[in-house]
């Protein structure tokens, strides 16, 4: 084997066909080694952020105290504990009264995050308390100053400057006040009907949190006792992700984006790959011809290729592991600047063990899957090809093309953490690849027969075609992330516009609704409608009570829920079917993805529990709610005059520039029964997080487009190596240079042209599914139909004159003989 290796060993590297394929096999491994290495970072890096903000991995709550079992549960599977009591209660001091949030703590919290106080101390003791800069501006204090929490007596020892624990709703409202655990007795606060919230916070390393949550659900069953089942509805474990849903789920879309940019790069390089191993095969089928008419067997030259694919499969992987290990390590470095409090560290072992060895599995497989069938092909050409050139069949493209594609499919799948995404993307675009090769196959074939100047230009359709199938493929595939990364940067910022609401508002009496949208009339402060806002709980549909299962498995039914009324939407809310105005009274409008958990229709009968008794109300319509924006938003809207609005409060949010700081104090407290909500600080994080991402896709773009730039050269080494003897041989019977150079930028051009359009039909299918898995609007592409044909004719167009027509400036003399020598 070794006398053969050699010899062809040195031909290949000589002819250059290995090059490209190396190169693309590289960045394959590095790409995918460096995207999936950044995917498991990032995800792990806002989980821990995530966690920060609540303190904890896992936060078990309830309306009452926390039962004793699951205390013993989680100090059985080894996890951190610390107690957090949350309830409303009045502050004040001689001159100043304000509502606040009462957080009481102990000396453990908080499991996750940091909690920093002005002066330094490291625990509340009994008879202080902390204030967040809101509390201490409203209440006008000063360092050791008694504060009067209802009746307890405190002393002002500590400023929060920081409290990681930011969440939004009741339990995260702004001024807040912490007291030790141990003084909530003292202040007399919680009476019968008190709303209050009791937590055990835990934190443990992943397998702990995962053992604890399985038993807390396989301990939670539905309860004959009716007592009893309504204790267990109030009782909810919540983890870092669900309870940060506004922060999280660009991370979701970051995570389908990524998942997406390392199949398009494994297709990209697969493509490439393929590519050049049609040029090998045709490079080499003459020297393997003659090594057969030497003596040489087909199995001596399979094992000799196989050492030969083993050689490149090595430089590739020692290549593009280091290529690999350095963009993790850069994309690393990204986000570590851009947001530095993430608590992510690098690791090459971590690197070497984890996401390399299924790049390298998968890359390999791909090269084989593409090569191993045109070395198959090179081992059946006969000895005769020595005399007798044969023109290259059909079949044994098509056969290449689909041994390649099929291993590619497999195997992204099996790379793929998103099966569905994977099986969709890969389906749309085999078929995609098959139909148009047909309709450009069909068209250039009818283009020949019409025997006139522009078939002159089209030689081999099927080849051709092929050629511009793949070129199309590339370009989409680049085209696909570019528009998705506008369309996600437009869906993030109609998420944060400029002047995003920063304060809610909740628990406004009726009487003082006119008094407050004066004071933001006043101040100039964007803001969106008051709502009413009445507690009750879904109790029938259609006369018939929800089953045990269904309370147990929807958190919707074990809770109370925000009711209101209006006569238009939300602005951010979709009706999705049904009527888009109410009509009469007694008529509920409900989010649709709550429907269809209960399996609501237009026309049901739901019943609701409020305090004043029943109400009954018709389903009119389902719509969709962008529970990730910053404004209110609601399961059920219902017709006016349905309700009693007098008989709950109004809520609603707002925006306050940084500079009116000052005057939302005297806003507060001139509305002293009322709550404001400080958001800024979710809103601060989020804001962050995305700035992070666009940096994240941007380079994930550019690699993607790196990988483009390789189906590129491809092409064009192609339709170099087949135009070379045309061109030596059209020059001989003394066609002119400047009309060569012509003919040759006219027919790349038309091959760019082909693609380009072949591209936007590819890349508008292919981003349309993409946008479907990552809940964004499908969008028609306009602007890419109308640069992307033109753009690709002129460059194509240029690179055939220059990349090519040096063809023409070689004597035909030399150019035969290269051609001989090759040969």
């Amino acid at each position: 084997m070794s006398s053969i290796l050699k010899p062809l060993l040195l031909q290949s590297f000589r002819t250059g066909g290995l090059y490209l394929l190396i190169i693309a096999l590289s960045l394959a491994i590095s790409a995918t080694t460096a995207l999936k290495f950044s995917n498991d970072q990032v995800k792990q890096a806002v989980s821990l952020q995530a966690a920060e903000m609540l303190a904890a991995d896992l936060v078990l709550s309830d309306q009452e105290p926390i039962a004793q079992q699951w205390t013993a549960q989680a100090q059985q599977d080894g996890l951190q504990q610390s107690k957090v009591t949350l309830f409303s209660s009045m502050a004040r001091t001689d001159q100043n009264f304000v509502m606040v949030n009462v957080k009481a703590i102990d000396h453990k919290f908080p499991l996750r995050g940091d909690l920093k106080i002005d002066p330094v101390q490291q625990t509340l003791r009994r008879g202080e308390v902390w204030l967040s800069p809101r509390a201490r501006d409203l209440l006008k204090v000063k360092l050791n100053d008694l504060v009067f929490i209802a009746d307890g007596q405190f002393k002002f020892t500590g400023l929060i400057q920081h409290d990681s624990n930011q969440e939004l709703g009741f339990s995260g409202f702004s001024p807040t006040v912490m007291i030790n655990q141990q003084d909530v007795a003292k202040t007399n606060a919680i009476q019968t009907g008190s709303r209050i919230e009791y937590r055990l916070l835990m934190a443990g390393n992943p397998e702990q949190t995962k053992t604890f949550s399985q038993q807390f659900k396989h301990l939670q069953q539905p309860n004959s006792d009716n007592e009893s089942s309504e204790n267990q509805a109030t009782l909810r474990l919540r983890d870092a992700t669900q309870n940060n849903a506004r922060l999280m789920k660009p991370i979701e879309n970051l995570d389908t984006f990524l998942q997406l940019a390392n199949i398009l790069t494994i297709l990209l390089c697969g493509i490439a790959i393929a590519l050049t191993s049609q040029r090998y095969v045709q490079q080499n089928q003459d020297h393997i011809a003659l090594i057969r008419c030497l003596g040489a067997s087909k199995w001596q030259i399979l094992r000799a290729y196989i050492g030969l694919l083993s050689i490149v499969s090595l430089i590739s992987i020692g290549t593009g592991t280091l290529i690999g290990i350095g963009l993790g390590y850069g994309l690393l470095q990204l986000m570590l600047q851009l947001m530095p409090q993430l608590n992510i560290g690098f690791s090459a072992m971590h690197l070497i063990a984890g996401p390399l060895p299924i790049a390298i599995f998968t890359s390999v497989v791909v090269l084989f899957g593409f090569i191993l069938p045109s070395v198959w092909e090179l081992l059946n050409t006969p000895p005769i090809r020595v005399i007798r050139q044969e023109i290259r069949s059909k079949r044994s493209l098509s056969l290449t093309f689909l041994a390649g594609i099929s291993s590619l499919i497999i195997f992204s799948l099996i790379l793929s953490e998103n099966i569905p995404l994977s099986g969709m993307m890969l389906a749309a675009i085999l078929l995609l690849s098959l139909l148009l090769y047909g309709i450009v196959w069909s068209l250039l074939k009818f283009l020949k027969t019409l025997r006139n100047r522009l078939s002159a230009y089209v030689r081999l359709p099927h080849q051709t075609a092929l050629q511009i199938t793949a070129l199309a493929l590339g370009i989409s595939l680049i085209t696909v992330l570019s528009v998705l990364r506008v369309d996600l940067l437009e869906r993030w910022q109609q998420q944060l516009p400029e002047g995003t609401p920063n304060q809610f508002v909740y628990g406004l009496p009726p009487f003082e609704m006119p008094q407050l949208k004066q004071q933001l009339k006043q101040n100039e402060w964007k803001s969106t409608p008051l709502y009413p806002n009445i507690r009750g709980r879904l109790i029938a549909k259609n006369d018939q009570p929800f089953t045990a299962d269904q309370i147990k498995q929807n958190n919707a039914l074990r809770r109370e829920l925000n009711l209101t009324q209006a006569q238009s939407f939300p602005e951010d809310n979709q009706i999705i079917t049904g009527i888009t105005r109410f009509n009469q009274v007694n008529q509920v409008s409900v989010e649709s993805k709550l429907a269809q958990e209960l399996g609501i229709k237009i026309g049901d009968q739901l019943t609701f529990q409020l305090p004043e008794g029943p109400l009954s109300a018709r389903v009119v319509n389902l719509r969709t709610v962008e529970w990730e924006s910053f404004s209110p938003n609601f399961f059920f809207i219902f017709s006016p005059s349905t309700m009693d609005e007098n008989a709950g409060s109004y809520l609603g949010s707002f925006y306050v520039p940084l500079q009116d700081k000052t005057k939302l104090i005297a806003v507060i407290q001139q509305f002293s029964n009322t709550v404001f909500i400080d958001v800024s600080l979710i809103l601060d994080e989020v804001k962050r997080l995305v700035g992070v991402l666009v940096q994240i896709i941007t380079i994930l773009a550019v690699l993607v487009g790196v990988s483009g730039v390789l189906v590129l050269i491809a092409c064009l080494n192609l339709l170099m190596d087949e135009r070379r003897r045309e061109v030596a041989l059209l020059r001989s019977f003394g066609i002119s240079k400047r009309k060569l150079k012509n003919m040759l930028m006219f027919e790349v051009g038309l091959i760019g042209l082909l693609s380009g359009v072949v591209a936007c039909l590819f890349a508008e299918v292919i981003s349309a599914i993409a946008s479907y898995k990552m809940n964004i609007a499908i969008q028609w592409h306009i602007e890419i139909w109308l640069i992307l044909p033109v753009l690709m004719m002129l460059i194509c167009a240029m690179i055939g004159r220059y990349r090519l027509s040096y063809l023409c400036d070689i004597p035909p003399l030399q150019s035969l003989r290269e051609l001989n020598q090759s040969s």
